[in-house]
């Protein structure tokens, strides 16, 4: 037996000794106070029936038949001791009979001489020094409708022993029964209650070991059913949490073997170029070649470090961005000027209508015109030769909206849900890149509360929307 077992058995069974105890200390009390009131109920009874007969042979002319015998009799027919009493004081004799030959005692006689003044019915009750219930009854008796004499009973009232006492132990017998049943049935229903609180203490113990699809199965309608849906909801949070680390890991893995790729190729390069330099291996025409391939990559490795460090603080939501007000459309032409020369290389048209309005916001222009570049940038990069970047902004109420399209490659739908994962590239594009292009971009986005949607057909082109939310004119 469990200890919060033990502890709900000893709560039922103290609560049911107490009803006990109140039961019995009711029973007694009702008992006892309907004996007693039967007894004297049924002394008045009799008195009553005594003054009766006592009136009858009183008022009847003639000769009394049996009236001797009956006030002989008397003490035997009211069961107690019997007084009749005149005005005077004095014992009733009825010719030269003496009814009573005992002497009655200060409270009769007071008890009487009230039943003359008042001509009513009278009591007194007290307990002797045994402790016992005395009661003195009187009643007037009348002859001719004037009263002559006064009937007074005394008598002590006492329990019918026998009759209490079985009464008493039949009690007892089912009060110690209903003790010994309520026991039982606390244990059973101890343990019934225990079994779902175990069920949710089996369930904490597999989650702290780490198994985060278990279940409670538990179902009661109550605060423990309230419990054990919590505890569940905690499995399923815990086993979504565990998902999403074991992702996050992973991506981290992923990082970390995407980094040590892209940084191992131009250091590869570089250090076989400077080594055959070293060596003596290459000269003249060839050692300017193999300098000028250095350079290339210490540059590409420089943008690849940079645009990894660029990401880093972007995705830091502690470090601080300037924002300033400024005019979005101004960002967006300063954007398109800085890459015209490399749409001109290509011989790519670019297309765009210029609003006669300001668009006012808050954002911080620098990395405005870095996200604008980039998208522009690659539009021209995966278009064709000779091809056109279409440039379109508009407002909706809420929202401006600029949308750079083109009319490339385009991106397969299969990749377009990883195209914003760091250090990915479609793999059906020619171009080569660092693969953060789009991640930075989308970071710069989210830190400016933009929503980036990129729409791809594959073999027909791309189409980056951007949407910025505003609230009112500045």
């Amino acid at each position: 037996m469990n200890k919060i077992t033990k502890k709900l058995f000893r709560y039922f069974t103290a609560l049911a000794l107490f009803l006990a105890i109140i039961v019995f200390i009711g029973f007694f009390s009702v008992f006892r106070y309907y004996n007693y009131h039967y007894q004297e109920e049924n002394l008045k009874e009799r008195v009553r029936t005594i003054k009766t007969q006592l009136e009858t042979f009183m008022n009847t002319s003639g000769p009394r038949r049996g009236q001797g015998a009956y006030l002989k009799f008397l003490d035997d027919i009211s069961m107690a001791d019997t007084y009749i009493i005149d005005k005077n004081n004095e014992i009733f004799v009825c010719g030269h009979n003496t009814v009573l030959e005992k002497e009655p005692s200060e409270k009769i006689l007071d008890l009487a001489d009230k039943i003359f003044k008042s001509g009513m019915e009278q009591q007194w009750k007290e307990r002797n020094q045994e402790g016992n219930r005395i009661i003195y009854l009187g009643v007037p008796i009348e002859k001719n409708n004037r009263i002559t004499s006064a009937l007074v009973v005394y008598d002590i009232l006492d329990m019918e022993r026998h009759s209490f006492f079985l009464a008493i132990t039949i009690l007892a017998c089912c009060l110690l029964f209903a003790l010994v049943m309520s026991g039982m049935l606390s244990v059973f229903l101890a343990r019934r209650f225990m079994v779902p609180i175990q069920k949710i203490a089996a369930a904490t113990r597999e989650l702290a070991q780490g198994n985060y699809q278990v279940k409670t199965e538990v179902c009661d309608n109550n605060e423990i059913g309230v419990l054990a849906r919590e505890t569940d909801i905690l499995a399923e949070k815990l086993e979504e949490a565990s998902r999403e680390s074991e992702v996050l890991e992973q991506m981290q893995k992923d990082y970390i073997a995407n980094i040590s790729h892209e940084l191992r190729t131009p250091v590869t390069v570089i250090r076989s170029s400077l080594e055959a330099i070293c060596d003596g291996i290459v000269s003249g025409d060839k050692l300017h070649e193999y300098q000028q391939q250095c350079l290339k990559e210490s540059i590409s490795l420089q943008r690849l470090v940079n645009d990894m460090l660029e990401l880093s603080r972007l995705q830091n939501r502690d470090f601080p961005i300037e924002k300033t007000e400024l005019d979005l459309l101004m960002v967006l032409d300063d954007a398109l000027r800085a890459i015209r020369i490399i749409a001109e290389n290509k011989q790519i048209h670019l297309h765009y209508n210029r609003l006669e309005s300001e668009w006012r916001i808050e954002g911080d222009y620098g990395r405005l015109r870095q996200m604008f570049t980039a998208a522009l940038d690659n539009a021209i990069k995966y278009s064709l030769n000779g091809g056109a970047v279409g440039v379109k902004a508009w407002e909706t109420p809420g929202s401006y909206h600029i949308s750079i399209k083109d009319e490339g490659c385009g991106i397969p739908e299969e990749e377009l849900q990883h195209i914003f994962e760091k250090f990915f590239r479609s793999g059906k594009a020619k171009e080569n890149g660092s693969g953060l292009g789009l991640a930075i971009m989308k970071s710069i986005a989210d830190r400016h509360s933009i929503s980036l949607e990129i729409q791809s057909v594959y073999g027909q082109g791309t189409d980056v929307i951007f949407t910025v939310p505003f609230h009112g004119r500045i």
